[in-house]
């Protein structure tokens, strides 16, 4: 399966990862989600959905990956969550640093994208996009979190992933 993706953030040269990478298809009626992700990445069930990258290599302490996660609709804004989770993170995470925080449409619905660092001991910088949209009466949630010098390297999969995204 090939799929058309728009690229919610552009990395030079770093585009052919994600066409030379196959792809399965989790597809769950039940949950209502449907996601393409690389077939040598693992799932894990716990707080929604995880793909993590495989280990590089035995001393690997820290597997890059994408969170989906959903929840109910609530009264307030997708940006006005965004601020109150800029706020959380701000308040809970060592040495955070916001990169940025902006406005955009997925899929049709508003949606909200933010890009922060924030130190892990044994693991140095950690860097994240996290990007949040409202869909089918439903907030969904997708974060990506990789060290920093590899940031730019598992993006364009998972640019390809969160494309891929249909909520039923």
């Amino acid at each position: 399966m090939i799929l058309t993706v728009p690229t919610f953030i552009s990395v030079v040269g770093a585009s052919t990862i994600a066409n030379n990478t196959n792809f399965a298809i989790y597809d769950n009626l039940t949950e209502g989600v449907k996601i393409a992700y690389p077939k040598d990445w693992t799932l894990v069930r716990q707080f929604g959905l995880n793909f993590l990258s495989p280990k590089e290599s035995a001393a690997d302490t820290f597997r890059e990956g994408l969170v989906v996660g959903k929840g109910a609709l609530v009264n307030e804004s997708i940006d006005k969550l965004a601020n109150h989770a800029i706020k959380f993170y701000n308040s809970s995470l060592m040495d955070f640093h916001l990169i940025e925080s902006k406005s955009l449409t997925f899929h049709g619905s508003p949606a909200q994208s933010v890009i922060y660092t924030f130190s892990v001991p044994n693991n140095g910088t950690i860097k994240t996009y996290e990007f949040g949209t409202t869909e089918n009466n439903r907030i969904h949630v997708f974060r990506y979190t990789a060290q920093e010098n590899k940031f730019d390297a598992y993006l364009p999969i998972i640019n390809r992933m969160i494309d891929s995204f249909q909520s039923k």
